[in-house]
């Protein structure tokens, strides 16, 4: 799984998912990217410990 910038890069034909943030300015990729990481992180901490 890759987390690239509008054009996805090397990373893009290189993984199997490609979430791509749709713009060129960095900043917001890295913005985006971060966002994305928490969240995922947070759904498998759901599934792996749901709440008794």
């Amino acid at each position: 799984m890759a987390l690239t910038g509008n054009s996805g890069g090397k990373a893009a034909a290189a993984a199997d998912i490609c979430v791509r943030v749709p713009t060129d300015d960095t900043p917001r990729v890295q913005e985006a990217c971060l966002h994305l990481g928490h969240t995922i992180c947070e759904i498998v901490e759901r599934e792996m410990f749901p709440e008794t």
